[in-house]
């Protein structure tokens, strides 16, 4: 069913998508940044929000992905249409925000 409903051709998916994906990228980022921050010894202060930025950078290969591979253009609106959103939020809420990894 949830197979079915990713290749489905809406914007609705789209977007849903698009809110979805950038959370676990972000968290990715974030711990693979910890991971390095431990191992060398670098990257001493790194913001949450560049993260989060970085995960919304992911919405745009999954974008990409939609409209060119699977021929599924609405479905790619969407993605891309909550990932603008989203760096708007980002620049206007987040970008001079000191919010640190919290580990």
């Amino acid at each position: 069913m949830i197979k079915e409903w990713l290749k489905s051709n809406n914007f609705l998916t789209g977007a849903i998508i698009g809110l979805i994906i950038p959370v676990p990228a972000a968290f990715v980022f974030a711990s693979l940044t910890r991971l390095i921050q431990i191992t060398f010894h670098v990257l001493t202060r790194v913001r949450m929000a560049d993260m989060f930025l970085l995960g919304l950078a992911v919405n745009l290969i999954v974008m990409r992905y939609y409209i060119r591979k699977l021929k599924l253009e609405n479905t790619g609106k969407g993605i891309l249409v909550v990932t603008f959103g989203l760096v708007a939020v980002f620049f206007i809420f987040l970008a001079n925000s000191n919010i640190v990894l919290p580990f």
